[in-house]
């Protein structure tokens, strides 16, 4: 497939499902409803007017919002330069900064229509507050697989492709 095809197919794909699962949370729980799903995972129905973790949330909104924007613009032309110059054989990259850039789109959508971003997935170590991870959404779960995969690309994939092979019975000068 080609790399422009699966930019759009995997952004397009992250952006309705992080869409529909906010929506499905905003029409079914209260703010602030919770439901235990697993003894470590509930489903609670947050709002977040800032960024990842709730940074800039005290920030005024005539500061923010402009941020936001700026921030959002920059990335989709970082994640477009990096996608033009992307091999089309190279996979993982391609595929995680469709990933990100999906997840970009999808609490952009949230944040200048609603101006917040519906969070819901609440993890902790077995109810216990100290051990809580903050809640989030479909998006912010895309960023993270997105940059997680680029960091291990980064450091052991290509690694491991520029390694020699060596074959038995080859000598030491034949090698690079």
């Amino acid at each position: 497939m080609n790399k422009y095809k699966t930019v759009v197919c995997v952004s397009l794909f992250v952006v309705v499902l992080d869409q529909i699962t906010k929506v499905l949370i905003r029409s079914s729980f209260a703010l602030h409803e919770s439901v235990s799903v697993l003894p470590f995972l509930a489903i609670t129905h947050l709002r977040n007017r800032g960024a990842a973790f709730g940074i800039m949330n005290d920030l005024p909104e005539t500061i923010r919002m402009p941020l936001f924007v700026l921030i959002l613009v920059v990335a989709f032309i970082a994640i477009l330069t990096f996608v033009k110059k992307a091999e089309p054989r190279d996979r993982i990259l391609i595929t995680s900064l469709s990933l990100i850039l999906g997840g970009a789109i999808g609490n952009s959508i949230d944040r200048f229509r609603l101006g917040y971003v519906t969070d819901f997935i609440d993890f902790h170590w077995f109810g216990d507050p100290k051990y809580h991870w903050p809640p989030f959404n479909v998006a912010d779960a895309a960023i993270t697989i997105g940059v997680i995969l680029i960091l291990l690309q980064a450091l052991f994939l290509k690694k491991l492709a520029i390694q020699p092979l060596r074959h038995k019975g080859t000598k030491k000068e034949d090698e690079f």
